[in-house]
């Protein structure tokens, strides 16, 4: 874990996706009995399909560990179109002094270093790593159906881009505001490395970890409870409030690529597959820097 602040903000960059919950049993790590109480609430709570995507608290652990294949099946119907690999080759016609066809207007008109035209293959290289960051935090009252098409469209968008060629990392992130009770300027960010730039698509476990809100309710609630235990704070009973916006005031703080994706507030597949193609045009235009 690799924790760092900067005025009222908090990053972390989890080590892995269990991290954030292997200290909810020893209490010698922590330093308010509330915040722990709380965190290990969230591990035994009955909430189930509309809260955690599952049934339950132990069908999900089990489902975070085995992948998730319907949900897989599900995604994969997100229609988007399809995208050019990072190095293209295009053909090209130039006019120099010789090549293979003669200009005779050039010629007549005395333009002898332009009359004649050739083809040239010419390499267009576009951006070839992309990180994307897929927001997990939402409102207490933001059902599973909804939340999926988060994790959803980042999966199918990651997809395509490692079939087209290009070299795809996955950070699953959680941030928020006011998550403690004496100051509500307080914001964390949580950031977690889930598929590295030359690690397997392994989606089934993907989609299990950021289509199902399960693991954002569990896992990264304890995180909040841990974020605000280490500062010496009581956590809120709401866990304060998500913040998109703080995702990429975190990822100033952590060694995490600049150039990124960050999600936005995708919450039906409508909004799925319009911010598909809004990442796939700026992939186009060149509005990353070519890694």
């Amino acid at each position: 874990m690799l924790l760092e602040k900067q005025n009222k903000l908090t990053a972390i960059l989890w080590d892995s996706v269990n991290e954030p919950v292997s200290f909810v049993k020893d209490e010698s790590k922590w330093r308010k009995p509330r915040n722990r109480e709380l965190a290990e609430s969230f591990l035994t709570r009955e909430k189930g399909l509309s809260w955690l995507g599952v049934k339950d608290v132990p069908t999900l652990l089990k489902t975070l560990d085995e992948g998730w294949p319907e949900g897989v099946a599900k995604l994969e119907k997100i229609a988007l179109r399809d995208l050019a690999s990072p190095a293209s080759v295009r053909r090209r016609r130039i006019r120099s002094d010789q090549g293979d066809e003669v200009d005779m207007q050039a010629v007549w008109r005395g333009d002898l270093s332009r009359a004649w035209t050739k083809t040239r293959r010419q390499s267009r290289t576009g951006v070839r790593s992309i990180t994307i960051v897929i927001d997990l935090a939402a409102a207490w009252n933001v059902d599973a159906d909804e939340l999926f098409w988060r994790g959803a469209s980042a999966l199918r968008l990651a997809g395509e881009l490692v079939s087209a060629g290009y070299n795809v990392a996955i950070y699953a992130a959680a941030a928020c505001s006011s998550y403690t009770e004496s100051d509500s300027d307080n914001r964390l960010a949580q950031l977690i490395e889930i598929k590295g730039e030359d690690s397997p698509f392994d989606i089934d476990r993907l989609a299990a970890l950021t289509a199902l809100p399960g693991f954002f309710r569990t896992h990264l609630f304890n995180g909040i409870c841990f974020a605000a235990d280490n500062a010496g704070e009581t956590v809120c009973d709401s866990m304060g409030r998500p913040s998109n916006k703080t995702i990429a005031e975190g990822i100033k703080l952590l060694p995490i690529p600049q150039n990124t994706f960050i999600q936005k507030d995708v919450l039906s597949r409508e909004a799925a597959e319009q911010w598909i193609e809004s990442v796939i045009q700026q992939i186009e235009a060149g509005n990353l820097e070519a890694a």
